[in-house]
């Protein structure tokens, strides 16, 4: 269970723990209809079109999680000073407990200060994020599809886990 790079042979795999990663983490949190409407083929084109491009790191523990960083998207935590965004970090229930290898492995050798979102009722994301080091920068009401949510942003300022 080594993280390694992923490839663009692997946007079905990467598809298929999203998929079933939102099923066992967002049960309870989000609508069915909202967590169904993520589907297998949906997130295969987004997967896909991901890994053809160059513009974001994803790391992948085979059939268990993945993490993908890439530039700050928002420019409010970029002017200070947090560069780089983790875009997405999932892992299926069998990769719990892989979190910590595959955040450092993502976060590569040359990581710069970042910042991840999370939903706020989501503790157990939560809890691993202030394990890792991240301090919740704010608390923000956002939309996940047409479901209102509210959101955590964390952010590190060095390598998660020091």
């Amino acid at each position: 269970m080594v993280p390694r790079p992923a490839m663009i042979d692997d946007a079905s795999m990467l598809a298929r723990i999203h998929v079933q990663a939102w099923q066992e983490a967002y049960r309870g949190l989000l609508p069915a209809a909202e967590i169904a409407g993520r589907t297998y083929e949906k997130r295969q084109f987004l997967w896909a079109r991901i890994l053809s491009k160059d513009h974001s790191r994803v790391w992948v523990i085979d059939d268990l999680g993945f993490a993908q960083f890439g530039p700050q998207r928002e420019g409010v935590w970029g002017a200070r000073g947090y560069t780089e965004e983790l875009y997405a970090m999932y892992l299926i229930r069998d990769g719990y407990g892989q979190g910590r290898p595959l955040l450092e492995a993502a976060f590569g050798p040359k990581g710069r200060p970042f910042t991840a979102c999370v939903l706020d009722d989501n503790a157990r994301a939560c809890a691993f994020y202030e394990k890792s080091g991240g301090a919740c920068l704010q608390t923000r009401d956002e939309m996940v599809g047409a479901t209102p949510v509210v959101e955590r942003v964390y952010g590190w300022m060095g390598r998660p886990f020091r």
